[in-house]
Formats: C-alpha cells, sequence, structure tokens
C-alpha cells in the first residue's frame, strides 16, 4: 500500500494499523497465514512462532551442507538471510495445518514424485512421518528455509510489514483466498482521514463538510501548499484559528472525573468515553469515570512512544472512562477484566518507592508493572519529545484521551486548565499529578499547532481544593449571598477515595478591592484520608470474606486487606497481596455495590471467585447485614465527628452565629449521612437537638435513622462542650436541573469556573500562617498512656508549633501515630491495626528535660530534646531529628 509520504506520519501510521486490525479479524484463528510477493514468491508466516518460511517447492533433496548453502544463497520474497531451522522449529511447523512439512498435506517438495516427509534441519534430517532424527551430516532430506524478518512483530505488525512491501496475504489452505489486503492498497486522502478520530476515541467520523467546506479543514494538513492540497482534494486548516478564549476545569476524582469549560459565561460540561455521541443527556453521563482499559499494551505502547502529539492509539487497544468501566460491571466478563481495567489512577498517583508495585494485564495476557509516578513538566513552548524509554505514565494518558475529547474538532482548542485536589493531598503529590496532566493535555493538541505562537498561552494549573470550589459552585445555587461579615461555610466532600473537609466565610470584599465581588475566605482545612465510597467498599468486601470463611477455606478462596483494616485470626492463610485475592476483593466489591449506594437486602449473594490455583469457583456467600451496617454507621460516624471537630478549630478565632453546612460528593449522598444531619421525626436542626439533648439526657431512639441522628448530636454537642453552638443548616447536594446545574459530583468543577483568573471571584486565606499550596497534617501523634494512645499533636495542626511528648526513659522515647480520626476520640487501643509505633534513641542526655514534636509536613514531624518548649527557630534544642511517618 503506497501512502502519500507528504501526509502526517500520525495519519499513516493510523490507517496501516487500523487495516491490519480488519485483516487480523478475517485471518480468525487461521494457524498459518500465506504471503505472496510481487515476483510470485510464496511464503508461510507463523503468527505464534513469528516465523516466516519459505513455500516454494524445493524439488531436489540436499545434505546438511549443501543445504546450509543453498539456503544461505536464497533471496525469496526478497529477503536475505535465509537459515535452516532448528529441530524444535521445525518440530512446530510440521504440526499446524496446512504445513509444508505436515505428512500428507499435499504442499510438501516432490522427491521422485512422491511427497517428501523428510526435511533438513540444523540438527539433522527430520522425519515428520515417523518423528525420527538422523544426525548424519550426509543425510538427505528437503531443503525446509526459514525468515527472522517478523520475529519482533506482533500479528497487526506484520500485516502492516506486509502492507508495506506490497505484499499479498491470506490464510493458508487449498482453497485459493482473495487477497486480503487488496482493499488497502491504494487508499485516497478522504478514505485515510475518515475514521480519524473514531478509530482513535470514539468521536464522530468527518463528513464530506470537513473536506470540502471553506469554513472546516483539517488541522493535520496545516502546512502543506496549495498544489499538495488541490492535488489531495482537500483543506487544510489553521488551528489557531480554533483557539477557544475559555478556561476549562478538571476534577479528576478517584471514581469519576468531571470536566466543564465555560462558553462566554455559559458552563457547560462534556462527556467522554460514551460510543452513543449523540445520546440524549443524563447528568451521570458527566461523571466520567477515572478507569483505563487495556486490551493491547504492547502495541499500544509502541505508538505513545513514537508519537508525540495525538499519537494515533486504536480504540481496539486501550479505552478510557464509559467504555472502560462497562465490561468491568458486567458479571459474565468481569473476572476476564478486571486485570485489564485500571480504576485506581488517582490513588496510584500517591504511592511512593516504597510501595509495592501495581501491575496491569492486558487482554493478550501481557504484563507490565507501573513504576512510581515522578514529576515530567514540559517545559513552557517547548515541543514534547518521546521516545522508546519513557516511562509509562496511566494519568497522562488518562489526561490524552480528556483532551482529545475537549479538544474535538468539532469543538475547539482549549489552552487553559484549571485542577482542583483533595485538602488531604501533599503539594508533592498534586506537582506529579498536574506534571501528568500537563503532558497529556499538551498531546491531545494537534502537532502543527506546536510552532505557533498561540501555543504559548497553554498552562494547566491548579486553582483551588475541591470543597473550597464545590463552595464556589453551592452556595449561589443555594441562595446564599455573600456578607459585609462572611456567612460562614463548612464543606463535608464525602468522595470514592477520601473526605474532604473545608471551612470558610462567603463574603463581600473590602472598599479597596473593588474589582472583586464576590471572596472565598479559607478558614481551615482538613480530612478523612481513609473515608471513601470505593474505600468502604474494599472493608465490605472484606467484612464479608470474614463472614463467611468457612466457605473460603473450603474453596481456597484468598483475598486483600484494606489498608485500614484490621488483621484477622489465621489471616495468613486467606489475606495475600497477590493479583488472584485483588482480583477477589474487587470482584466481591462490586457485587455490593447495590447494598451500599442503594440499601439493597439480600441476606445471600451468589457470585464467582478464583480459588488460589485460578480456577473458578461458584460461591454462595451469606450477608450479615447488620453487622455490615453497623460498620458502615459506624465508620461514617467517625468522620462526622472528625468533621465537627475540624469545624470548632477552624472557626475558633471569630466563631459565627450560622454555619452553612454543604453535603458534598456522591457518598454523601448515603441514607447514612442522611441519618447523621437530619432527622424525619420533628424536622429538628442538629443544633437545636445538641442543645435539648444536653439538658433532657442522651437516651437514644429506637429507629436505626432517629439514633444516627442522636448520636451526631451528641458529637456536636460534646466538641463545642461549655461553647455556644452556632446555628447549623444542612444543604444536601442539590439535583441537578435548570436552576442548580451540577450534582454532587459536577458541582466542583462548576465552581473552578467561577474562581478562574479574570472573573469578579477569588479566594483568599483568613490566616497570614497558612501554609501556601501544603496540605495540612495529615496524623496525629503522641504516646501510648495507659494502653490507650494520647495525641499531642492533631490533624491539621499549624505547621511549626511545638507540642511536649513528655519525658524519655533512658534516652529512648516510643512514639505513636495514627492517620484514623479514632485517634481524636481516644478509643484508639494499643495494638490497634491502625496504630502505629516508632522507637526514638533520642542520644542525649534527657535528664530534667523533655521531648517535644511538631509537624512540618503533611506526613513529616520533627522532635528535638530541650528543657523547655523551643522557639520556632529550635534555638537551644538538642537531637533535633526530622521523621518521615509513611
Amino acid at each position: 500500500m503506497k501512502i502519500d509520504p507528504r501526509l502526517p506520519s500520525e495519519v499513516q501510521d493510523l490507517y496501516r494499523r487500523r487495516a491490519a486490525a480488519a485483516v487480523l479479524e478475517q485471518l480468525g484463528t487461521a494457524t498459518l497465514w500465506q504471503v505472496s510477493a510481487a515476483n510470485g514468491d510464496r511464503m508461510l508466516f507463523d503468527p505464534v512462532a513469528r516465523l516466516l518460511w519459505d513455500a516454494t517447492s524445493q524439488p531436489n533433496a540436499k545434505d546438511t551442507h549443501k543445504g546450509i548453502a543453498a539456503v544461505a544463497a536464497m533471496k525469496t520474497g526478497g529477503l536475505e538471510h535465509w537459515r535452516l531451522p532448528a529441530l524444535r522449529e521445525l518440530q512446530h511447523f510440521s504440526t499446524l495445518a496446512f504445513s509444508p512439512a505436515k505428512p500428507g498435506s499435499g504442499f510438501g517438495s516432490l522427491i521422485n514424485g512422491q511427497p517428501n516427509v523428510t526435511w533438513l534441519t540444523t540438527e539433522g534430517t527430520w522425519n515428520c512421518k515417523e518423528s525420527t532424527l538422523n544426525g548424519s551430516p550426509d543425510a538427505w532430506g528437503a531443503l525446509a528455509a526459514v525468515n527472522d524478518f517478523a520475529a519482533d512483530a506482533s500479528g497487526p505488525e506484520f500485516i502492516a510489514l506486509c502492507i508495506e512491501r506490497g505484499w499479498k496475504l491470506a490464510p493458508a489452505g487449498p482453497v485459493k483466498d482473495k487477497d486480503l489486503l487488496a482493499v488497502h492498497a491504494t487508499p485516497d486522502v478522504r478514505q485515510l482521514f475518515a475514521d480519524l478520530d473514531q478509530m482513535t476515541v470514539r468521536l464522530p467520523r468527518l463528513q464530506a463538510s470537513d473536506f470540502e467546506d471553506p469554513a472546516r479543514g483539517l488541522w493535520e494538513l496545516w502546512g502543506l501548499d496549495r498544489q499538495t492540497l488541490d492535488e489531495l482534494g482537500v483543506r487544510a486548516r489553521n488551528p489557531a484559528d480554533d483557539v477557544r478564549d475559555c478556561d476549562v476545569a478538571i476534577d479528576f476524582g478517584t471514581s469519576s472525573t468531571v470536566v466543564a469549560y465555560d462558553d462566554h459565561g455559559r458552563r457547560k460540561l462534556l462527556r467522554v468515553g460514551i460510543d452513543r455521541f449523540w445520546e440524549a443527556d443524563s447528568p451521570r453521563n458527566y461523571e466520567n469515570p477515572t478507569a483505563l482499559e487495556f486490551l493491547d499494551l504492547q502495541s499500544m505502547l509502541a505508538t505513545w512512544r513514537k508519537h508525540a502529539y495525538r499519537p494515533p492509539l486504536l480504540w481496539d487497544e486501550v479505552r478510557c472512562s464509559h467504555a472502560a468501566l462497562e465490561r468491568l460491571e458486567a458479571a459474565d466478563t468481569r473476572h476476564a477484566v478486571v486485570d485489564s481495567v485500571l480504576t485506581g489512577l488517582k490513588q496510584w498517583a500517591m504511592r511512593g518507592e516504597r510501595d509495592a508495585r501495581i501491575h496491569v494485564r492486558d487482554g493478550r495476557q501481557h504484563e507490565h508493572a507501573l513504576a512510581p509516578l515522578v514529576a515530567r513538566n514540559p517545559v513552557l513552548g517547548t515541543p514534547l519529545a518521546v521516545g522508546a524509554d519513557d516511562p509509562f505514565d496511566p494519568v497522562e494518558l488518562y489526561a490524552w484521551f480528556l483532551g482529545m475529547h475537549i479538544n474535538w474538532r468539532g469543538r475547539g482548542i482549549f489552552l487553559r486548565y484549571y485542577m482542583s485536589f483533595p485538602v488531604t493531598y501533599p503539594e508533592q503529590v498534586r506537582d506529579r499529578i498536574l506534571a501528568s496532566f500537563r503532558r497529556g493535555l499538551q498531546r491531545s493538541l494537534p502537532a502543527t499547532l506546536v510552532g505557533q505562537a498561540a501555543f504559548a498561552r497553554f498552562r494547566v494549573e491548579e486553582l483551588a481544593s475541591e470543597p473550597a470550589a464545590y463552595a464556589a459552585a453551592a452556595l449561589p445555587s443555594l441562595g446564599i449571598a455573600p456578607t459585609a461579615d462572611g456567612a460562614a461555610y463548612a464543606v463535608f466532600d464525602f468522595g470514592g477515595g477520601t473526605t474532604d473537609f473545608e471551612f470558610g466565610k462567603y463574603r463581600l470584599p473590602a472598599d479597596e478591592d473593588d474589582d472583586i465581588e464576590e471572596l472565598f475566605e479559607h478558614h481551615g482545612a482538613a480530612g478523612d484520608v481513609f473515608l471513601g465510597g470505593e474505600r468502604l467498599l474494599e472493608n465490605m468486601a472484606y467484612l464479608v470474606f470474614q463472614q463467611n470463611l468457612h466457605r473460603c477455606a473450603k474453596e481456597r478462596i484468598v483475598f486483600s486487606r484494606p489498608q485500614d483494616a484490621a488483621d484477622i485470626a489465621g489471616h495468613e492463610m486467606f489475606v495475600e497481596d497477590s493479583r488472584i485475592a485483588a482480583t477477589n476483593t474487587a470482584v466481591l466489591a462490586a457485587a455490593l455495590r447495590p447494598l451500599w449506594e442503594e440499601g439493597q437486602r439480600d441476606t445471600v449473594i451468589k457470585i464467582r471467585l478464583l480459588a488460589r490455583g485460578g480456577e473458578l469457583v461458584d460461591c454462595q456467600f451469606t450477608l450479615q447485614l447488620d453487622a455490615l451496617n453497623a460498620y458502615l454507621a459506624t465508620r461514617i460516624g467517625q468522620g462526622v465527628r472528625s468533621f465537627f471537630i475540624a469545624m470548632r478549630t477552624a472557626f475558633a478565632a471569630a466563631p459565627p452565629s450560622v454555619v452553612h453546612v454543604l453535603l458534598a460528593g456522591n457518598a454523601s449522598r448515603s441514607r447514612f449521612v442522611e441519618s447523621y444531619f437530619f432527622s424525619d421525626e420533628d424536622g429538628a436542626s442538629i443544633d437545636r437537638h445538641a442543645a435539648a439533648r444536653s439538658e433532657a439526657g442522651r437516651d437514644r431512639s429506637d429507629s436505626l435513622d432517629e439514633r444516627l441522628f442522636d448520636i451526631a448530636a451528641d458529637y456536636l454537642a460534646e466538641v463545642y462542650g461549655d461553647e455556644q453552638i452556632p446555628e447549623i443548616v444542612v444543604h444536601r447536594p442539590p439535583t441537578a436541573d435548570a436552576v442548580h446545574p451540577g450534582m454532587g459530583k459536577t458541582g466542583v468543577a462548576l465552581g473552578l469556573l467561577r474562581l478562574c483568573p479574570g472573573g469578579v471571584v477569588a479566594t483568599a486565606s483568613a490566616s497570614p500562617e497558612a501554609p501556601g499550596r501544603e496540605a495540612p497534617f495529615g496524623y496525629y501523634v503522641g504516646r501510648v498512656r495507659r494502653g490507650r494512645f494520647d495525641p499531642v499533636l492533631l490533624q491539621s495542626q499549624p505547621y511549626g508549633a511545638w507540642r511536649d511528648l513528655g519525658q524519655a526513659r533512658d534516652r529512648v522515647l516510643k512514639l505513636a501515630y495514627s492517620r484514623s480520626t479514632l485517634a481524636a476520640t481516644g478509643d484508639m487501643r494499643e495494638g490497634d491495626t491502625l496504630l502505629l509505633q516508632r522507637r526514638l534513641e533520642l542520644g542525649v542526655d534527657t535528664e530534667g528535660k523533655r521531648v517535644f514534636v511538631r509537624a512540618v509536613g503533611p506526613h513529616e514531624i520533627e522532635t528535638c530534646v530541650a528543657a523547655a518548649a523551643p522557639d520556632a527557630d529550635a534555638q537551644g534544642a538538642e537531637a533535633l531529628t526530622r521523621i518521615s511517618l509513611l
């Protein structure tokens, strides 16, 4: 096939690879492929061994010495380096249908008028019929010539080689099939471009108007001269003319990602990875699953590392978002694809060098270990370069998919992108993710734009935390107006991976800030890193496995332990860090999703799991619903209690009389969250209920819903103690309609758009001591006293402030620390799975001195020995030590 070399290389490659995929589908299960060169030479390709065999009849038998010389001189198919096969190669070849070496095939060489069954190999002559080897160099046999021309080529790659060389291709056999490559022999430009977007990201096919309309044209052809365009019968379009002066907001989430853009003041949402492009809108469609499905990882990576801009990936090699998740959610295909669907992109970005590697296994059973994410920032205004040794970054690939949908030729090109992150994500992690998005989104731009002045305006920046962005969308949507003193708000953002808290005041700016009309003043932030919808599902699966250990023991079922779960007795027999264990956990968690999200009451679940040996086993598990619901209620309650503690701390300097609590994130629609914050009995607000219970006693209601409301009220009263409890007004996530355009999830992206530079809405910090972009301190640190954890350094406390740990004994102090919000309750006991301890050997005289600790980073502390609390510069402190708690 000859493709005009003036066309972009990525377009040429895409067509060749797509043609190869179509031919491969027609070849089906053929064990041998017949190859015909233009000069009439015939060859056979074994796609498994990746060897090319000479199929031309050799009427004269030869001995080994003459055979080696004869084969070395062959030029069949215009190829050099033909050789005699090794014995094992010929043995395999002789078993294939229609092999010339197969006795009775009718394709073999003829000796004295009879089909030959004896062939030369490097070890001697092999009799295929009798399966005997004559090792004598004087023994005679027919020539079997083999070539390593395609040794490194997969089936699709070999087909592409055939197309390039103009060879014909058909399944081997007595029936002379037509050349499967004939249809691809002379493609025109429209044929090359027609499916360009469809084959890569399932966007609509190009229409005639894209080639003919003066207002349309192809970005990829910009720069070709007029004569060439006229010869090709197409139009080019300058991509710089389609750059839109619009902001794009991206909420990169654990389970789903939302993309929104500003179209002249109209905020619009984007769908990604939906085949039915013209399907009617549905709010859920805009919550694009943060997922990738790998069907042919090797082929995809070769292309990904070859082309920097708009690499011609095939949808049948890698898929994203809705399409990637469809088969994972289908019970009949879940086991087959669970290894090939990567859903934990955001959590993977958090992993470090000491964490176990994540492995993906594609549909062809090729396995790839993902190296930890590192920041590889592109140089501003400089074209990207890619190479064969580039580490594979799935976040970059996912960002590319988003960018291909954002920068669709039917919509235009966008150069300004703004992102949000969880409160608890350290600055280093956010920078790594930002770098991946910068690369991926830049790679979605047309290569013909890169050398132009407009390209210099490309940027991807962090703008706000996820809960702060949600507040920017929700408060105006709920009719809450800014005031001079500030309307206090508290965001309870219950997402898929974490729960974030954000506290602030929505106020009017000072007189001198007359270019700003609304100001979101940040007063504090905190969060629960283990409380998320997907994490709850993992823990529910872990509990169900425990409830059915007898069945697991009988069938040898293994499973994995969530990071925040406790060990079980005899866990070594059941809990593993293996592919099979992870698969079983993922499959059971998916089956439990209706219980978590919809409250289904089934007490028996039928499911297929993998035994330790890898075989599928039909299992029937009993669900102890009371225990599962008790776990969910207790765990979410811990998050609610932490939220109240963080709220009181955030507003301690200037307590508001009213606080608007905004429930954000799809998990906040949980029936348990609803019960903690709302009462169906008398409609009382939680603050009035807390005051009433403090006065009248604390007997709890009989129903679960009212009991949880009682518990939340007690938490609130306990946190505020003798202080005045502010009026708490709780707002559910708005439903999607004309007035409230965002759901709990989409509201973050829509709020980001309001905060983009150049607008009339801004954010500011109420405290000059705020840590800038850095996340709050994420641990509780202290000691174990009388069997219980006594924390002195708490989550979200200011950096740099020393806390007294107490006295050391024999120059040694045992430090205890935890990320669990249970640590704040005083109920965490020594030996708890989430309570870690570290021995500090101080190395100095501690007589009459005490040990102090302070937070210096989201996961780091400093300790020292001193007679009294040191100053900020640690003057006079001894044994100053920096410690990472990761």
